[in-house]
């Protein structure tokens, strides 16, 4: 049988491609190309450098348009309208299993696989999606929105194993050149994570000063560009008295609106884009809202004007354009991206 793994030179996809050969299957290695810089040629030699060393079959795919268009035009696009973007969940959802899938069907492959730390079970036309065993490096949120028809063909060898010591364990014992690779937690196209560089580049819009105001209105001092400042921000703000938070930015009238911790408060996340694993659920269910945060109860609703997360205890510092994800325990359910939140 044959799999397709995707393979970014890191320790993660190369232990997922060796567990695999170790099962008996024909790896064949895929890397995207999705943007021209020396990391992303790195990434390429790394993963060359583990498919050869497996003896494996290995490909790069050139989708460098395709993620300009739907994963760094959005991220531009949303600090520009005031929201705040979530690259990743659009990247896997859009391009990284849509572009695994279409290369597992041209090479006739059976799986397609990934380093992801998620686990899956199948069942019939059934396929359901459970956080990783080690809940310190769960990735689930950010795949709630990959479609079900290709999770069908998905394996995460990854997402049973106890920590990634242990995984970095394996790699050490199968002597993968990526074994001590370092791990990075950078947005993979923003250089040295400094994504106000990459805006000033690709947005003529993004850096503008204005006013910082109050909910009144009052003006309290001067913003250096609504896309540097993110909800529930105290820090940085440069203002006396206080503590403030940032409440909101809004673009369009380029100012940046600060309260108190109350103004922050929230128990209605509404929804938009909202997406089902299986079929649709309703009622009370956790949800996360930050992908590093906690689970949080709730009550999923949908009314005339969409679905809607009634949260059980407020939340505070809520952000547009983060995705809320439901859960039943483990168990994904679905989610969708926060259109606004309110108390």
């Amino acid at each position: 049988m044959k799999c397709i793994v995707g393979m970014s030179g890191g320790v993660d996809s190369s232990t997922s491609a060796a567990l695999m050969k170790e099962r008996g299957f024909e790896v064949i290695g895929c890397t995207f190309k999705m943007f021209d810089s020396p990391k992303s040629a790195a990434a390429i030699a790394g993963a060359k450098r583990t498919a050869d060393f497996l003896k494996a079959d290995h490909e790069v795919i050139d989708c460098v348009d395709d993620f300009k268009k739907s994963v760094k035009d959005y991220f531009s696009e949303s600090y520009k309208n005031g929201i705040t973007p979530n690259p990743c969940v659009i990247c896997n959802r859009f391009i990284k299993f849509k572009y695994l899938n279409e290369f597992r069907l041209r090479r006739d492959a059976e799986i397609l696989v990934t380093g992801h730390y998620v686990q899956i079970k199948k069942s019939g036309d059934r396929v359901e999606l459970f956080r990783a065993e080690d809940l310190q490096k769960d990735q689930s949120y950010f795949l709630y929105g990959v479609d079900r028809e290709i999770l069908k063909f998905a394996e995460f060898p990854l997402g049973g194993h106890p920590s990634k010591s242990y995984t970095r364990d394996l790699a050490r014992k199968f002597g993968l050149p990526s074994a001590e690779e370092s791990e990075s937690q950078d947005v993979c196209f923003l250089p040295n994570n400094d994504y106000m560089s990459f805006l000033r580049q690709n947005s003529s819009e993004i850096s503008a000063e204005g006013d910082i105001v109050d909910e009144s209105g009052r003006i309290l001092g001067k913003h250096s560009g609504t896309s540097r400042y993110t909800i529930g921000q105290r820090k940085g703000l440069g203002l006396s008295g206080g503590p403030f938070f940032v409440r909101e930015t809004d673009a369009l009238r380029n100012i940046v609106i600060v309260s108190d911790k109350n103004g922050l408060k929230v128990d209605k996340i509404f929804l938009k884009n909202v997406k089902f694993l299986n079929e649709e659920y309703l009622g009370e269910c956790e949800v996360k809202i930050r992908s590093a945060g906690p689970k949080k109860s709730a009550k999923i609703m949908k009314t005339s004007a969409g679905y809607h997360a009634e949260l059980l205890q407020p939340e505070y510092g809520v952000a547009p354009g983060q995705h809320c994800v439901f859960y039943d325990g483990h168990r994904v359910l679905g989610g969708g991206e926060i259109d606004r939140a309110a108390a």
